[in-house]
């Protein structure tokens, strides 16, 4: 079998916003919730937990995760896990998520590196490559504007202006 070249998605935004402020964002269950999906993520090493959404035409809507490395508010890693519609379909690799935050100037560079793309189908990786750029460019800003001193404060995006569905999702997923 011949191994596959690695492919890295990178992206990179600079944020008027203090590195703690930035980590809330990325961080708190109700930010992730308004601006990628709902889930019951915790920032802590060892912490599994899943995104939510309706089921879309090609997944489940399920991506399994978990916290890896969690240092406040510099570096967060987690593994990222797509859960195949159907069972009989194979589980691609988890892939790894990292988030680097690093003050500049009067604000915060975050890089984001989504490794092991290559263990997808060039639609999913390409949806990524667009919707984390989408993400960091429009919905990170909003919730943004809801956070101070490292606090978020929840209707930064209202719930039918969100990109996903979630009318399956269970209660003990933050929305």
């Amino acid at each position: 079998m011949v191994a596959r070249k690695p492919i890295t998605i990178r992206k990179e935004r600079y944020y008027p916003h203090p590195p703690e402020d930035v980590w809330a964002a990325i961080t708190d269950p109700h930010a992730l919730a308004e601006w990628l999906e709902p889930n019951n993520h915790q920032p802590v090493v060892g912490h599994k937990f899943e995104f939510r959404c309706d089921p879309g035409l090609c997944g489940s809507g399920i991506t399994e995760c978990e916290v890896l490395e969690a240092d406040a508010p510099k570096r967060l890693v987690w593994s990222w896990a797509h859960v195949p519609k159907e069972e009989s379909h194979p589980r691609p690799a988890p892939m790894i998520i990292t988030w680097t935050l690093t003050p500049q100037d009067e604000g915060t560079l975050l890089i984001l590196e989504h490794t092991g793309a290559e263990n997808v189908d060039w639609l999913t990786r390409n949806m990524m490559r667009i919707g984390w750029g989408y993400m960091l460019k429009k919905m990170v800003p909003r919730v943004l504007g809801h956070v101070e001193s490292g606090v978020f404060r929840c209707g930064a995006i209202p719930i039918e202006k969100r990109y996903y569905t979630c009318k399956t999702i269970p209660d003990k997923y933050v929305r």
